[in-house]
This record gives C-alpha cells, structure tokens and sequence, in this order.
C-alpha cells in the first residue's frame, strides 16, 4: 500500500475507467463488436471504489460531509454543461443538468452517498447485514417489477442493485486489522468468476431463463472482491510504482469521473477505415478532453473562493 494512497483503488479505478469507455464504443469495432464489453464489470468497480474510502475519514456533519462531495463532482458536471452549450449545440436545462448532468451513474453516486453517510453514523456495526438487506431488496424488485425483455445493465433497475457495490467497497475499506491475499487462489476465482458472470449474461437471453440476470448481480460482486484482491498482488504493485506504468494507472484513473461524463460526444465512426487503430485513438481522446474537463472544473472551483487563483493546482496531472 501507498503512504497516500491505496494502490488497489487506483488500479481499480484504472481498470474501470478504461472498461466504461470500451464497453460504450461498440459501433467504433468494424468487427468483433463483442469486444466492446466490460461496462458492467467497469460500474461495479467505480463503485466499490466509491465507496472504499467513505468510512477511511473522520466523521463530519453530514451537510459539510454532503459539500466535499458536491465540490468534487459538479464543477466538472457544470463545466461539461458548458461545453455541450458552446461546441455541441445542446442546452439542458439547469434541473436536468442537476439531476442527471453526469448519467445515471453521477445521479445514483449522489443518492448513495446520502445513504451510506447515515449507515456509518447508526449502523457502522451492522454492515454486512446491511448488504444483505439490500440484496435481498433488489432480488425482490427484480422478480416483482422487472420487464422480461431488458437487459439488467442498461435499465433503470441498475439505480437499485448498483447500491451493494458501493456498500461492499465501504465494508473492504474499514482498517480492520490485515487483509490477507492469495495471489494465484485470487487470480483464479477471478477468471471463474468473471467466466461465469458472462456465461448466466449469455443464457439469460433464451427465453424463459431472464433471471439469471439477477444471480449475475450476485457473481458481479464476487467479480469485484476478486478483482480487489489482484489488485494487491505484488507484480501490480511494482507496476504501480515503476515509472513506466505507475504515471499512466493514476493518471487515468484519477481522471475515471470526467472519463465518464466526457465520452459519449465525442465517439464518432469517421476513424472506423483505420479500425483497429481507431480504438486507441479514441481512447487518447477521451482521456485528454477528460483532462482539460478536469482542468476547467478547477478552474471553476477555486473562482469561487476566495483564495487567489493557484494555476498549478488548475493543470496539476494527478489528483493528489
């Protein structure tokens, strides 16, 4: 582990990061459109990720708490507003901008962290109960209220069973005395585990066996404890730290927000006659706009207080 940060969130998040974009770039593949995947597993991520680092902090009021996430979050949702508005030629208005200017992923992030705050403050000791009560509630809307010809990942109902992934990462988080890891016992169950999540999402497309859907929620989660424990396996550590690979994990995973917001305007399948150099290409793309959204939303942070204006925190490339 890192004195400042936790590696495996970094690489988490890296991970993740790269995962949502490729999972969104399907007509970008000329062929092999299957490879555009990994958005499921990459959301999961970002939000046990999300949650890992809540309960590390000390407890605050909940409005100054609620505040630190704001200022984080909607600079570069505003400032992203902004740019659709001038080079896009898209003008939301100011309530859907608030509500859903970063995706549904911004809005859900929103709502769990009112949740997971009051789970610390009156059932800190009660966590893993807490997980299952939700399972058990998402298990419920699905078989109640979910439309057989959906697929789970992409309908409202991810708002619900996205929740546990926040909760779990918040559970792993907690120094709880040493963690114990099995690199090639890890390593394995995640291949099983990720293997077995997209073999239920394969056969919950014939008829009569939707369900599946919701027991892949429940491998999803394996996914992401596994792919946790990697994470803090030796050789990606030492990635982590080298020079060659350990500016671009934090670097791009820092920039795994503005990523998300940023991506969808500007995919286009003008490069697609160089596929599959596109791919890559793009992938630069979105990483650099996310930069300068990063860049603009810390210019537009420190305008409104009443520090001076601190040009190096503006473009510094990391985040911390």
């Amino acid at each position: 582990m890192g004195k400042e940060r936790d590696i495996s969130v970094d690489l988490l998040k890296f991970a993740a990061a790269l995962l949502i974009v490729n999972s969104h770039m399907g007509w970008l593949y000329v062929t092999g459109k299957f490879l555009a995947t990994g958005g499921a597993i990459g959301d999961a991520l970002f939000f046990f990720c999300s949650g890992y680092t809540l309960f590390l902090g000390r407890e605050r009021r909940f409005d100054n708490w609620y505040k630190r996430r704001i200022s984080r979050i909607y600079p570069a949702i505003f400032c992203w507003a902004i740019v659709m508005a001038f080079i896009f030629h898209k003008h939301p208005g100011i309530d859907s901008i608030i509500l859903y200017g970063g995706g549904w992923f911004v809005t859900c992030i929103m709502v769990y962290y009112i949740l997971i705050y009051f789970i610390r403050k009156y059932l800190i000791h009660y966590l893993w109960q807490v997980l299952g009560v939700s399972l058990i509630a998402s298990t419920a809307l699905f078989f109640t209220y979910f439309n057989d010809e959906e697929v789970i990942y992409s309908s409202n109902f991810r708002l619900f069973f996205f929740f546990p992934f926040m909760l779990l990462g918040s559970i792993i988080g907690r120094p709880t005395g040493e963690k114990k890891f099995n690199t090639k016992f890890d390593a394995l169950m995640l291949v099983i585990t990720v293997a077995t999540f997209y073999i239920l999402q394969y056969l919950a497309k014939r008829p009569g066996l939707n369900g599946l859907q919701m027991v892949s929620v429940f491998i999803l989660l394996l996914v992401t404890y596994y792919s946790w424990k990697v994470c803090n396996c030796p050789a990606l550590c030492r990635a982590y730290n080298s020079k060659k690979w350990g500016f671009a994990i934090k670097f791009i995973g820092g920039l795994c927000l503005e990523m998300y917001i940023v991506q969808h305007p500007l995919f286009t399948t003008k490069m697609n006659c160089i596929f599959p150099i596109n791919i890559p290409l793009m992938i630069i793309i979105v990483i650099v706009v996310a930069y300068l959204l990063r860049c603009l939303a810390n210019i537009l942070s420190q305008i409104f207080k009443d520090q001076d204006m601190d040009w190096k925190k503006v473009f510094k490339l990391l985040s911390y």
